[in-house]
């Protein structure tokens, strides 16, 4: 594994064609758009489901393995199969043998693995999404406004808590990276939206505010403390997408709702936490978790901060959204603010409860200012009086 030089630069000779490989979401369809150019390739490639971890080895086989000439072909935002992660490690070092591979990956899961390279030269730039976009942001010459933009729209798309930390987010980062969801969910979409991408970035970034508008929102049905409970059964495809709106909209911490897995056809209790909200307290429980301790013996499927549990029928789909929202409301209670909530209003409880927690680590952070600065004093006294007791025994 290397390090990242920030100032790298590379430029493919001419006998060596370069390729991006890349995920298939937000993130990687935006990453790969600052690998294309920081790279100047000649090919892009990102595909659902060929891309994914576990399909990575043989998409590559299949489309390279037998290239006539020598090409660079470099992979992005695809981290290392935890299934399988001997077999991706053999199958890129097998591909070094005849092209140059160079890996790019900010998943924290990879990191373990990479020193196992030695024919692909390997780079982690993470964990922050946003730390691998600015890695490959650096590289491009003459990198534009619009370069930054996508490199900040990928990051909201890949829920990363740097943008919160440093200040970054905004409302339309968050309608972008929506609109360039919906983009990537389209047939082969993931591939086009690359390609017009790097065509004309600003004309996608303008659909892209179009397109945000299709992601249907829960309807509001409850709202336990901080959670919002969904009033109907979720849109198919957009369960996710839909409840974070519907947290944004009634300005909670969490949503819960029920529906049905899209591919399975199975009833499903779903919920979320609000990724922004997640970043700023990170003491807030996980919905996975929760859910966990609510249902030890059924499977809880997906990330752990947007997951969902199989359910028999929809109505005991809809029972669970209910527990969980419970659950969720009780649990954030106790880990962020237990005196607080009850004193706040409830359509408010959300925002002010982030804002009353970010003042006190303001005031904390003056406290502990205020006494180093005591403790200077102090010492400074404690060597006056000496040097004036050292003066006084010499006069004797």
């Amino acid at each position: 594994m290397e390090k990242i030089n920030p100032n790298m630069s590379w430029t493919p000779a001419p006998t060596a064609p370069t390729v991006i490989v890349t995920h298939f979401d937000v993130h990687g369809v935006c990453a790969g758009y600052l690998a294309a150019k920081a790279f100047n390739a000649s090919e892009v490639y990102a595909n659902y489901p060929a891309t994914s971890p576990e399909n990575l080895i043989n998409t590559l086989q299949n489309l390279f393995a037998a290239a006539p000439a020598r090409l660079r072909i470099v992979c992005i935002d695809i981290p290392i199969d935890l299934k399988n992660p001997a077999a991706f490690v053999r199958g890129l070092e097998d591909l070094a043998v005849r092209h140059e591979i160079l890996f790019f990956d900010h998943h924290e899961s990879s990191v373990q693995f990479m020193p196992q390279f030695r024919n692909v030269k390997a780079f982690y730039a993470g964990p922050s999404a946003l730390v691998l976009n600015e890695t490959l942001l650096k590289m491009i010459p003459n990198a534009t406004e619009t370069d930054q933009l996508v490199s900040l729209v990928g990051a909201v798309g890949d829920r990363d808590s740097e943008v919160i930390k440093r200040g970054l987010f905004t409302v339309d980062l968050q309608t972008l990276s929506d609109g360039v969801d919906v983009l990537v969910r389209q047939p082969n979409g993931a591939l086009s939206t690359l390609k017009s991408l790097l065509a004309d970035p600003a004309a996608v970034l303008v659909q892209a505010r179009a397109e945000a508008g299709k992601i249907p929102s829960a309807r509001l049905g409850q709202r336990i403390g901080p959670v919002a409970l969904s009033a109907e059964t979720l849109p198919p495809l957009w369960g996710p997408k839909a409840l974070e709106k519907l947290a944004f909209a009634a300005g909670t911490w969490y949503a819960t709702g029920w529906g049905v897995d899209e591919r399975t056809k199975t009833p499903i209790a779903r919920a979320i936490i609000r990724w922004d909200i997640a970043a700023k307290i990170p003491s807030l429980p996980m919905p996975g978790a929760v859910a966990r301790s609510l249902w030890s013996t059924r499977n809880v499927i997906g990330h752990p901060a947007a997951p969902s549990v199989a359910a028999s029928s929809e109505e005991e789909a809809r029972e669970m959204a209910l527990a969980w929202a419970r659950a969720l409301a009780d649990a954030a209670t106790k880990s962020a603010a237990p005196a607080t909530v009850s004193l706040i209003s409830e359509s408010k409880v959300g925002e002010l409860i982030v804002e009353v927690l970010q003042r006190l680590e303001q005031v904390l952070e003056e406290q502990k200012k205020m006494y180093s600065e005591y403790l200077d004093l102090k010492r400074k006294q404690v060597e006056l009086l000496e040097r004036v007791g050292s003066r006084a025994r010499a006069a004797d």
